[in-house]
């Protein structure tokens, strides 16, 4: 998904509606912290689908400038 699509489908929400990401582990809701820019393990191809398996295993780099993939941190 893009920031574009993503932006697109939030519109379609009342703007005092809270956002929150389920754990994966016990479903719980967890707060978002903080919204941020990097990269997963070096240069993401604009074709290529992201593998969260392989993510899981790599490094995050934060790069709020010129990162290539949005992130939400969660708590």
């Amino acid at each position: 998904m893009t920031v574009s699509e993503l932006i697109k489908e939030l519109q379609a929400l009342p703007p005092d509606m809270k956002v929150q990401v389920l754990d994966s582990d016990k479903g719980d809701p967890e707060d978002i912290v903080q919204v941020s820019r990097g990269s997963w393990g070096g240069p993401i191809d604009d074709d290529e689908d992201l593998d969260l398996d392989s993510m899981m295993n790599g490094e995050f780099i934060q790069d709020d400038e010129n990162g290539q993939i949005a992130v939400l941190v969660i708590w």
